[in-house]
């Protein structure tokens, strides 16, 4: 059986961090390359674990669909602290 999206993601070093739509999943995402993270953003209803509900993946009046962001330690180094904040 072929793993899931969620599955194949976390098998290769990603770990699932937060789901948000709209300006909030951008900031987010942001924030965590900041951070010096890898960032990948999938869609929440294929990155949900099989047999999970996702009634509340489309929001009516939400910003957006909601997305799932996933992050992975980066090989490029980290920012200084300083310039997170300039």
């Amino acid at each position: 059986m072929k793993p899931s999206l969620r599955e194949q993601l976390l098998v290769d070093g990603w770990e699932e961090r937060f789901s948000a739509a709209g300006s909030r999943l951008e900031e987010t995402a942001e924030f965590y390359r900041a951070l010096g993270y890898e960032v990948r953003i999938e869609d929440a209803v294929e990155a949900a674990a099989e047999g999970g509900c996702t009634s509340c993946f489309t929001v009516p009046g939400a910003e957006g669909p909601v997305r799932v962001i996933f992050t992975r330690a980066s090989t490029v180094p980290c920012p200084a602290e300083e310039d997170l904040f300039e």
